[in-house]
């Protein structure tokens, strides 16, 4: 048969043994029943209740609605969601829903900006109304965020491994992104010691820089404007020519002094009107985003030249007064601000965001909790905020903690207002604002070099705060949303500290595998089928698993038998002579001659 022939290798996959559970080559390696695993409708099609009939019948006990398309929750009929809470209950199926993918903080082309904040409050609350009708505490999964202004990190030495590498900035005068600067090697002039020895800069650094920057440079245009005015009137006695031009009523009969000194106020007024404008400004700004105790010598300021003024007959930008006492304060201002901190203008655009998202979040759990709740806490839907990958924004399980601690906050803040108690609003603040912890999602750290170890860490961190999971699989370089066990997520440790809530069964465990599904992908498979395997899903009550099923219905998947000795199986694998095909005298009718066939070894 000549040099390269080595074997033929069966292809039959070996025989089911009950001493080896974890049989199955997609298993997880962790157990769950099949009544605690969802599945999701399709996001791209309004007739969300063919897509939850269709997921009922592939024996699904739980479905997430998706709507998530462009425009197409709002093409959904109030009316559906009623069709599908009663075909739900009549089939003993728990709804959950995703919200349309919006971006909480009112991030979009123009930056951030407080109208789309609201918009973005207002088309998530209709979106929690509509989730509202399938039943009462139906969680509602939101995107933390939908922007790639997030904080990036690198694995580091330490306890933390999680090592700040890249920054994105925001103004928030403007509330464009102006920078992402990255940790680099700084070399520095006056520091001849970086020369030979670069010290490293981390992204954090840049903010005071950029900021002393910023301001600087809007005190010394107040300078250069102060100069121009100091120029134009050198030379001039104001004393001498303003009464002169108090006296004449006809100014073409002033004298040549006079007239030269009235055209030098006229040009002086235009460049301290100008000085007015941009110091209000600059006041403005250090004022905004000044410490709390430059605040207060700010307000200070802000009286003595209100006082200063008032004590004075002279009155306008053109006056003696006004300029003397604009000028001492455009001083008093660069000392008050030199003080410490430069005004913070700049800043991480996580956090900025992460202020607007909480106000969101808050308004939101409020008012579902209000209105769509009536107040009772098990009965309001459930802001369940879901983590992004690494490049989006909070997705570091302490950075997703804050966001979700001030939203809370924010959630309280609302509820005390309105008249309860502030510590009955904080346990149901608790109760209604959580996190929906994608596994998938977390595992495209290790593209960046993290590790299991790290992955498992995160959701140490975050699982007292987990209501929802999102199961998604991948190998780490893109949210490929593949089935459960055909990719590298350490499922079993991520499911096994969640385990240690005691909260792991209450949790909806959401089977996202559109990767899977896409017919656009080439695939085109049900992954409800798989991931019964991948998480050794018992059959039957009496036993057996989904993650044996292969061996034990080999030669017709487990749908087409019973599993245990499906006919083709026994006569194909059992002992005999009869097993053999008829070319080789046996029982079995062959599709093949003996000379055009496999030859047998």
């Amino acid at each position: 048969m000549g040099d390269n022939y080595k074997s033929y290798e069966s292809f039959y996959t070996g025989g089911f043994s009950s001493f080896k559970p974890s049989y199955g080559e997609n298993f997880t390696g962790m157990n769950m029943k099949a009544s605690t695993l969802s599945s999701t409708t399709s996001p791209q099609t309004a007739n969300q209740l063919k897509e939850v009939l269709a997921r009922i019948k592939e024996g699904v006990k739980n479905v997430e609605l998706q709507p998530l398309g462009e425009g197409v929750m709002d093409t959904i009929p109030k009316q559906q969601f009623t069709e599908i809470k009663a075909l739900m209950k009549l089939s003993g199926v728990s709804p959950s829903m995703h919200a349309p993918i919006v971006d909480p903080s009112g991030f979009g082309q123009q930056g951030f900006t407080d109208e789309d904040r609201a918009e973005a409050e207002r088309k998530l609350f209709s979106a929690v109304e509509k989730a509202s009708e399938l039943g009462e505490g139906v969680k509602v999964v939101i995107h933390s965020s939908n922007g790639g202004y997030g904080k990036q990190y690198r694995p580091g030495e330490g306890e933390d491994r999680f090592h700040l590498n890249r920054l994105p900035l925001v103004d928030q005068e403007t509330g464009q992104i102006v920078a992402a600067p990255k940790e680099e090697e700084e070399i520095s002039f006056f520091r001849p010691s970086t020369l030979n020895k670069p010290e490293i800069r981390e992204a954090g650094e840049h903010i005071a820089a950029m900021n002393q920057s910023k301001w600087r440079e809007k005190m010394t245009n107040l300078a250069q404007l102060q100069k121009m005015t100091n120029e134009v009137l050198e030379g001039a006695n104001p004393l001498f020519y303003a009464e002169e031009i108090e006296k004449v009523k006809d100014h073409s009969q002033l004298s040549p002094q006079a007239r030269d000194y009235e055209e030098k106020l006229r040009s002086a007024d235009i460049f301290v009107r100008n000085t007015h404008l941009q110091f209000d400004n600059a006041f403005t700004t250090a004022y905004k985003y000044g410490t709390e105790d430059q605040k207060k010598e700010l307000t200070k300021l802000a009286n003595s030249f209100q006082n200063t003024m008032k004590n004075t007959k002279e009155e306008g930008d053109s006056s003696t007064v006004f300029r003397h006492a604009l000028n001492n304060a455009i001083g008093e201002l660069g000392r008050i601000t030199e003080r410490g901190d430069n005004p913070q203008v700049i800043k991480s655009a996580e956090e900025y965001a992460r202020k607007k998202a909480s106000e969101t979040f808050g308004n939101l759990a409020w008012n579902s909790f209000d209105k769509l709740g009536k107040r009772d806490a098990d009965k309001a839907p459930v802001i369940a905020i879901e983590n992004l990958y690494h490049g989006m924004a909070y997705s570091k399980a302490d950075d997703l903690k804050g966001l979700i601690d001030e939203s809370r906050s924010k959630f309280v803040k609302n509820a005390v207002k309105n008249g309860m108690d502030k510590k009955e609003a904080e346990d149901a603040a608790k109760k209604v604002i959580g996190v929906t912890w994608d596994v998938g999602h977390l595992n495209v750290l290790k593209k960046e070099g993290f590790t299991d170890k790290d992955i498992v860490e995160q959701t140490k961190k975050i699982a007292p705060y987990v209501k929802h999971v999102h199961l998604t699989d991948n190998f780490g370089y893109s949210d490929s949303h593949l089935a459960p066990g055909m990719g590298n997520v350490p499922f079993k440790e991520i499911l096994k500290e969640l385990e240690k809530t005691g909260r792991l069964d209450e949790m909806k465990k959401v089977i996202e595998a559109g990767g899977l599904v896409n017919p656009n992908m080439g695939l085109s498979m049900s992954p409800f089928k798989s991931t019964l395997g991948a998480f050794g899903t018992p059959m039957y009550s009496g036993g057996g698993y989904w993650n044996q099923a292969a061996a034990m219905a080999t030669g017709g998947g487990y749908f087409g038998g019973q599993g245990y000795l499906p006919e083709k199986h026994f006569s194909m694998y059992g002992s005999g002579f009869s097993s053999l095909p008829t070319e080789l005298g046996g029982q079995i009718p062959g599709t093949a001659s003996r000379a055009t066939g496999t030859p047998m070894a």
